[in-house]
């Protein structure tokens, strides 16, 4: 959904440009574009497996992607014909070795977005097992190396979420270009937080704070049901919370709100002083651009989030929460914690760099010069 989410305003400023897109993707994201009114060609899906418990596993991952080099092989033919069919002049690839691979059997020029160059696997359990399944999986990241062009949505280091999945061949980390987050607005675009807050109904005195479940269905499922288990002790804050099915009511006293969709994310994000999430890249890049402070909850034994939330917590502009270990005491101290501790001027390195660059125009200005 992070990929799906950052090829949004992609997908709609090549539309507003007069340029034809086609949208190959699968899983949650299938319904995300769909959504958006776009057509999709579905391919065969890839994904981490879970225990009984909803747990990130080896073994489940393992028997789930058993049949990953026929899953790539299907994903590469099906986007290679795709191509051919469109007479597409370029392709842009959101961390899909198969895109690069298919661009390479016909010849049209590929630009690869990522954020993450390389998966890293738990190890404390089965670490043989672990580490024969992140050598196999890695040796498709040879594709990352066929790409014509290599863009990193990410900040650059040391401001760099994603660090420790960044770790790149020589080759590739000579010519990857850093350019931040792939924004729609800007926090310019917007009133200042206590006027915002207070055009949507809140006192502009007081803390919003943003909760917004993100990441693959069953994870963010998860954490948003634990989320609404503890929205009525938080009474003492003002609370917006996205992926709340209509006719939930809230115990919040006026100062919750709840939404299953909120129309304009920017907006909310502009008007947030504290965002509640999972460690999920995109997001987390976003909130840092909007000079949100960061309470984040990684997937249970998910390394790239675990691995985010780490850089983060590192760089002083975010407050880590276990999951085993949300409770409302754990909560309400995180997001005071956040308020409290979390430097503006730490923030603010990350908010200048996401003005200066202007990640769509340095994307498409790649993506078009050949």
């Amino acid at each position: 959904m992070g990929h799906a989410s950052r090829c949004r305003p992609l997908i709609f400023e090549a539309l507003r440009r007069g340029y034809d897109v086609s949208v190959s993707t699968y899983g949650d994201a299938v319904d995300f574009f769909e959504r958006l009114g776009l057509e999709v060609l579905r391919v065969p899906g890839l994904d981490y497996g879970r225990d009984f418990n909803g747990v990130v596993s080896i073994k489940a991952t393992l028997l789930k992607n058993i049949d990953l080099p026929l899953k790539v092989a299907a994903q590469t033919l099906i986007e290679a014909r795709t191509i051919q069919e469109f007479e597409a002049d370029a392709v842009l690839s959101d961390t899909r070795a198969s895109a690069v691979l298919a661009s390479r059997l016909t010849g049209v020029p590929c630009t690869l977005l990522l954020n993450q160059y390389s998966v890293i696997l738990q190890k404390d359990r089965l670490p043989s097992l672990a580490n024969f399944f992140e050598d196999f999986v890695n040796s498709f990241t040879f594709a990352w190396s066929l790409s014509d062009n290599l863009l990193i949505a990410d900040y650059p280091p040391p401001l760099t979420i994603s660090r420790d999945n960044l770790k790149m061949r020589r080759k590739d980390r000579k010519r990857a270009e850093y350019v931040g987050p792939i924004l729609e607005r800007l926090p310019q675009n917007y009133p200042v937080r206590e006027k915002l807050k207070e055009s949507m109904g809140f006192d502009p005195s007081l803390p919003l704070v943003a909760i917004m479940p993100t990441g693959p269905r069953p994870d963010r499922m998860r954490f948003r049901d634990i989320m609404i288990r503890l929205l009525p002790e938080l009474r003492d804050l003002q609370v917006v919370m996205t992926g709340v099915q209509q006719g939930f009511e809230t115990e919040g006293g006026g100062r919750h709100r709840v939404f299953e969709w909120y129309e304009d994310e920017y907006e909310l994000l502009a008007a947030s002083d504290v965002v509640v999430t999972r460690a999920g890249q995109t997001l987390t890049a976003k909130a840092l651009a909007f000079n949100c402070r960061l309470v984040i909850t990684p997937i249970l034994r998910q390394t790239e989030q675990e691995s985010n939330a780490k850089s983060l917590s590192d760089n002083g502009v975010a407050i880590v929460l276990n999951e085993r270990q949300i409770s409302r005491d754990a909560l309400s101290s995180a997001i005071k914690a956040a308020l409290d501790e979390i430097d503006a001027a730490g923030l603010k390195k990350y908010s200048k760099f996401a003005e200066e660059v202007h990640a769509i125009d340095r994307i498409f200005q790649t993506l078009l010069k050949g």
